[in-house]
């Protein structure tokens, strides 16, 4: 129950975050980072990936979730490396951080694909999948948080 409200806490506070940085590109910006749609647009790709990533694990679906971790590995990358994007010191260490849960978070989901079969007496899937992604989930929306330029998100109540 607590990981389901926290899970709910979490996707607000990104959802806020995203949606006040529509109103002006210009908040993406600071030292280091280029405020740029582009910058935004990563923002942007790495919440809808969260969010698929996270739904597709609700749901139980083990090749969805491979599929999803798969897409997000080359834009960790790029963020990380900041080629591509021209992000703030901070995202990219958020993107590194990501890119390293994402690894472990591959590593875990295909040890579980391979175990599918005699899993008859644990818990389903789905919760399985929720509890070796909550740490790559966290650290997706900070990621977004800090290419978004670390818009303070004021908890609600």
């Amino acid at each position: 129950m607590r990981n389901n409200v926290i899970r709910a806490l979490t996707v607000l506070a990104t959802t806020v975050s995203v949606a006040l940085a529509g109103v002006g590109t210009a908040s993406a910006g600071g030292p280091g980072g280029s405020g740029s749609s582009s910058t935004t647009s990563a923002a942007s790709t790495v919440q809808q990936l969260r969010d698929q990533l996270s739904s597709r694990a609700d749901n139980g679906n083990l090749p969805g979730v491979r599929s999803t971790i798969g897409e997000l590995d080359p834009l960790l990358t790029d963020l990380t490396q900041g080629k591509r994007y021209t992000v703030q010191t901070s995202a990219r260490n958020s993107a590194a951080t990501a890119k390293q849960e994402n690894t472990e978070a591959r590593q875990g989901v295909d040890k579980l694909a391979t175990q599918l079969e005699p899993r008859q007496s644990l818990p389903p899937v789905a919760g399985l999948l929720n509890a070796l992604l909550q740490r790559l989930l966290l650290s997706l929306s900070v990621l977004v948080n800090d290419l978004l330029g670390g818009l303070t998100v004021l908890p609600i109540g």
